[in-house]
Formats: structure tokens, sequence, C-alpha cells
């Protein structure tokens, strides 16, 4: 990027729209994020666009499509999106579509036509990407939540002027009503303890008392942080980047990282597999100032098929991460066993260690509701995952 400015307020952070994460990318592309990253002048990968075009040049075969199994999202705030986002060049809204699953009503995005591997199947410029974080603030994973939370609200949702420039995506986020899945620090206190692993029970502790303590010194009600901390863990990428390390000398390499958090808007509609994932994030050009988040093929997509990614810093995340951070658990995951077989003291390294037995979980699981379904699904995803284990 030619210029990047890190302001020293929150009016100017907001009124630039540009990210300082990418600079940063930029600096250390060498040893940046865990997802791809290409440039458009680089000669070892052709940059695809797909807006407006089929996907290759060939008559389709009959494999290239499978049956719909969604319905469009003709909301006027997923319209009025869209919208916002093309006024800023952005492409591929229309190979990849909006849409609700027919079965479970969840939202999702989904391909009207078919990719080839390594497609670029959407993407959307760096300017319209908004920081959640300010990376010379020295502060953990957990505390990037919830320092992110005061920044979402503080730049973002509370900002008058900064409000109506992004309304257009804010107005798509969810809400306590809509596209909600409560994450453990919204359980009640037994309902924690219920979770019984030891790594997300402190983790949901750990997060409610941040949480806390910050609504406090900020002034901000406790509910309205939690749910932006919801927002922030559950709808943001975070983007592992090197930084420069003052304590390191002249010439040599800094080996710190950062996880910088970053809201995506259409991008963060896209559902999550754990195994079976089709697509991936990736940067294009980040050290130029017309970058591009994009969303390119791992696999062959075919017309009518959901688009996924695997959610995660590093593309990977265990059950319990999904639940900690996104509210749900999913059915398959292969990372759980590998999590069981490293152990350590927030594990229960086998099936001695729990207080239940599967066939009990089972049992209360067929009369659970609300929260105690996904604890109750966790402690069974996790117990057959023993049996995973090589």
């Amino acid at each position: 990027f030619a210029h990047i400015h890190h302001a020293a307020c929150t009016e100017m952070f907001v009124a630039t729209g540009s990210l300082l994460l990418l600079a940063l990318l930029a600096q250390t592309i060498e040893n940046a994020s865990p997802f791809a990253i290409s440039s458009s002048s680089s000669p070892k990968r052709k940059k695809v666009s797909n807006q407006g075009k089929a996907a290759g040049g060939f008559a389709k075969k009959p494999d290239d499509t499978v049956p719909t199994s969604h319905t469009r999202d003709e909301s006027p705030s997923t319209k009025n999106l869209i919208n916002f986002l093309l006024q800023w060049k952005s492409e591929g809204l229309g190979p990849a579509e909006v849409g609700f699953d027919t079965s479970t009503g969840i939202r999702g995005m989904y391909a009207t036509q078919p990719f080839k591997k390594n497609d670029i199947v959407c993407k959307i410029p760096s300017d319209v990407a908004l920081a959640l974080v300010d990376p010379s603030i020295d502060t953990g994973e957990t505390m990037n939540i919830a320092y992110g939370a005061v920044n979402f609200l503080q730049w973002y949702q509370n900002n008058e002027q900064a409000r109506g420039m992004w309304s257009a995506y804010l107005d798509t986020l969810p809400t306590t009503e809509a596209h909600f899945d409560p994450t453990p620090d919204f359980y009640s206190d037994e309902e924690i303890e219920q979770l019984e692993f030891p790594m997300i029970v402190n983790q949901a502790k750990e997060r409610k008392k941040q949480i806390a303590a910050l609504a406090e010194s900020e002034n901000i009600p406790f509910d309205e942080l939690q749910f932006a901390a919801w927002l922030v863990a559950s709808r943001s990428f975070a983007i592992k980047i090197s930084v420069d390390d003052p304590l390191v000398r002249d010439g040599a390499t800094s080996t710190s990282e950062k996880a910088i958090r970053v809201l995506l808007p259409f991008l963060d509609m896209i559902n999550h597999s754990s195994d079976s994932a089709n697509a991936e994030l990736h940067l294009i050009d980040p050290e130029k100032d017309e970058a591009w988040f994009a969303i390119r093929a791992v696999r062959p997509i075919k017309k009518g098929k959901e688009i996924t990614i695997s959610y995660g810093a590093s593309g990977v995340e265990s059950s319990l991460g999904l639940l900690m951070n996104y509210g749900f658990v999913p059915d398959e995951n292969r990372i759980d066993a590998l999590l069981l077989r490293k152990g350590g003291e927030n594990c229960i390294e086998s099936l001695d260690g729990w207080s239940t037995t599967l066939e009990e979980d089972e049992a209360q699981l067929a009369q659970a509701t609300g929260n105690m379904v996904n604890v109750l699904k966790l402690r069974k995803k996790l117990k057959l995952s023993y049996s995973s284990e090589e």
C-alpha cells in the first residue's frame, strides 16, 4: 500500500476505510497469514475473475450441477449490501449468491455456476473491510475478541458517521433474534460446568470475566458488549501476521506474531465445513493499493453446491473452538481426535475422565432443550472421537 495511515483518533481511523493489517501483510509477506496469497503480476498463477462469466469455455457437463437445495435471499438488507459492494467494484456477487438451506433454514452462500479448482469465486476490495484490532496494542487472542468488541461499538456501531457509511453491511449482521447461535459465554454457570471439558469451561469463564471488566471500564452495558464480542468472535476473520520486534537486532528475522481481526462484508456469510470445505479465504496483491480479499475454490464446485470454508485462524478448528467462537458443534471433525491425542492439563484424556457415559449423554440429548443441546452434542462428539485416535 502506498498510503496507509495509523489514525490517532477513532474518527480518523474510521474515515480512512483502509486496513493497517494489510500494510503489515505487505511488509511481512513471506511470513504472513495462513490463508493463500497471490499477486496479479505473478507469472506463477493466473488471476481469474468469474464476474459475469461462465467457468470455462466448454459446454457444461451433466455433473456440473447439483439439485438446488436453497432459496435465494431476497431481503432488502442483503440486496442493499450487494449494491453497496458493487459500487466498490466487488466481483463475483452473482456467481456466488446468498441463500437459505431449504431443509434447515440456515443462511449460506451457493454457487450459481460451476467453478474449477483455483477459480476466484468472489472478491471484495480491502477498502470495504473493517479492522477491529489495533496491532500496536499487545493483547492475547481472547482479549482481541473482547477489545475488538469495544472497538466495533466505538468505531462503527455507535459512531454516527461510521454507522452511516457502513450501514449497508451493519444491517446484515445477526441480531439476538436472527442468525444467533449462543456461545458458551452466554450460558449459565451451571451450563458452563456441564461442558465439563476443562479447556472450554475455562475459556467461557474467562471471556465472561473479561467482557464484564471491559463493560465496566468502558461504561458499556454488559449485554451490549457481550453480543458485540459474539459478533467479533463469530463473524470476523482472525489473520496471523508477523510483526517487527524491537528487541530483535537489525538484520535478524522476527518470529513474533499477532492475530488481527477483520470483518469482511458478504464473505462472512459463508458457512463452515470441518472436513470437506471447497473454498478458502485468499488475499490478492497485498502489496498494492488495490488489494482484495477473495474466496478461491480449492476443488471443483458444482452449480447449486453450497460454498464452504474452514473457520479458524489456521484454517482448522476443533469442535471446542467452533462452539466457543461460533456457537455450533459440527457433525464431523477430524481435528478432535488429534486434540485428544495431544492431551494436556486442560484435556480429558480418556473416557474414564468424564462423569457420564456416552450412552447417558445420548439419552439426555434426546430430551434436551436450549443451550444443553450443544452442551451434550459436544460431550457426545468428543467421546466418539476417542475411538478415532490412531
